[in-house]
């Protein structure tokens, strides 16, 4: 063999060699870059936290009933939103309805929550009612109306709130409908308000009710916004930090998974 032809053959091999291994390297950079990007594309951006959903069950005192303005619910959620809570309320409530007692759309608290109250909701409130005075049935239509909400928001927290009273109820007729809400509420373990035992539009702030002395005249709703804004915050600033809590949870978990895919 030639010894010039043997050198030329050695130095092309090499020199192709070298090509190939540019052009692997390329690839790999290439193959890199993609993997990383894609990585990327799959790691969630944290957001701020979503609204946390409210749910409102009531009667004509929670649909502004007589009462031109913003109902209490409206003006509640704007409170929270001047305080930094994320929260966004939605209003079932039906003039003249109760637990037992049909509005005037024919709903009783249970068709309300069956209207609303879904997996999403994490907080639900129900307000009232002394449309059910004389009614009988009262305990199992609460606690059938307490055990669908804990079916359909199982993780919501729940509150009960009594019918309002400008007399302080001083003949007794909201008696029974404030016991039974009470003992139904602490046997599902959900918090309960007495407006009545806290003196809510009694003395000077029966000036907050119109002529009937039982629905809130417009300065009324902005005094039971502020009043239902004090018992909802907790509640909503709990399900602010819970969201916060599970959101890092499964950013940190996703990244572990896709740093065991990279290494």
């Amino acid at each position: 063999m030639n010894p010039r032809s043997g050198w030329r053959a050695l130095r092309a091999w090499f020199h192709r060699l070298g090509h190939a291994t540019v052009i692997l390297s390329a690839l790999a950079v290439v193959l890199v870059l993609l993997s990383s990007t894609a990585a990327d594309a799959r790691v969630p951006i944290t957001d701020p936290v979503t609204s946390v959903h409210v749910d409102v069950i009531g009667d004509s005192l929670s649909t502004g009933f007589r009462t031109p303005g913003d109902t209490w619910p409206e003006q509640a959620q704007s409170i929270f939103a001047a305080k930094g809570l994320k929260a966004t309320i939605t209003n079932a409530s039906e003039n003249g309805a109760g637990y037992v007692v049909p509005g005037e759309g024919g709903d009783v608290y249970l068709d309300l929550v069956n209207r609303i109250v879904n997996s999403q909701s994490q907080v639900v409130l129900l307000f009232g009612s002394d449309n059910d005075s004389g009614a009988s049935g009262l305990d199992a239509a609460v606690a059938t109306a307490l055990a669908r909400v804990k079916v359909l928001a199982p993780a919501a927290t729940v509150i009960v709130v009594g019918p309002t009273s400008e007399s302080g109820d001083v003949q007794g007729e909201l008696a029974p409908i404030i016991q039974t809400l009470k003992v139904q509420a602490d046997d599902d373990g959900v918090q309960y308000v007495d407006p009545v035992a806290l003196g809510w539009f009694q003395g000077e702030s029966s000036g907050f009710l119109t002529d009937d002395l039982e629905h809130p005249n417009t300065a009324g709703e902005t005094y039971l916004a502020q009043r239902m804004a004090t018992i909802l915050a907790p509640a909503i600033k709990d399900s602010m930090h819970q969201d916060q809590l599970k959101r890092s949870a499964h950013d940190r978990s996703l990244g572990q998974t896709l740093g065991a895919e990279t290494a």
